[in-house]
């Protein structure tokens, strides 16, 4: 098992790994529409991801979404997250996100596909690593999500690093303004639930990446109407 120093130190990696997962949805949408599928390849490019990563962000969707949407206060909230039955609130904002991306993705040019399922993970995960590196964690106990805490600013600089090398190679000086974009919607979703919980949670580190990555597809189509990608 890896020991808490090793799992910080990881950290930097999130990034890279949403470059594979994006790089494995990728392929599998160009070979589905080579085949002549078009939506179908856009949802099983979609679940191919979540099997990939064993649905444990959509989870902290969940289980973020009935704590906050419940109306208890913070100590409730943190209670409510922690029980692993999923409330009606987690499977209205699972259903919501899912419909989203899809809809998003289905409305991307094909030429941009690739692009914006590589960008879609990557820029998720690096909000993780912002969260994680920059918010206190919420609970006064143990747990992954505070076994990560030990993570700092190298680790951000690594992840921020892989993000810029990431978007500008695929969308060239537009990629900085996805990035500008991205960062501006990891700040307001992020500063919401800290001012919620007084901090993170391995449950809010999912879904802040979840509703990144779900923003970041929406950002590459709205570049796209506009004629900026």
């Amino acid at each position: 098992m890896a020991s808490s120093e090793e799992l910080a130190r990881s950290v930097s990696y999130y990034p890279l790994v949403g470059l594979l997962l994006g790089l494995a949805a990728a392929g599998i949408n160009v070979f589905l529409q080579q085949l002549g599928l078009k939506l179908s390849a856009d949802v099983l490019s979609l679940v191919a991801m979540m099997i990939l990563t064993g649905g444990l962000h959509l989870d902290g969707l969940m289980d973020t979404a009935d704590g906050l949407l419940s109306g208890k206060n913070r100590e409730g909230q943190l209670e409510i997250m922690k029980d692993s039955r999923v409330g009606a609130m987690g499977v209205l904002t699972l259903g919501i996100v899912l419909l989203l991306k899809t809809a998003f993705l289905s409305e991307i040019n094909l030429d941009l596909k690739v692009e914006a399922l590589i960008i879609m993970p990557v820029a998720g995960r690096w909000a993780m690593v912002y969260a994680i590196t920059r918010y206190p964690y919420a609970r006064p106990g143990g747990g992954l999500g505070n076994c990560l805490k030990q993570a700092g600013l190298f680790q951000l600089l690594v992840a921020s690093l892989t993000l810029l090398v990431i978007c500008v190679g695929l969308a060239g000086l537009h990629g900085l303004a996805i990035i500008i974009v991205i960062l501006l919607a990891a700040l307001g979703i992020i500063r919401t639930i800290y001012k919620r919980l007084g901090g993170m949670t391995g449950d809010t580190y999912g879904a802040t990446g979840e509703l990144i990555e779900t923003w970041s597809l929406f950002v590459i189509l709205l570049g796209q109407q506009i004629g900026l990608l």
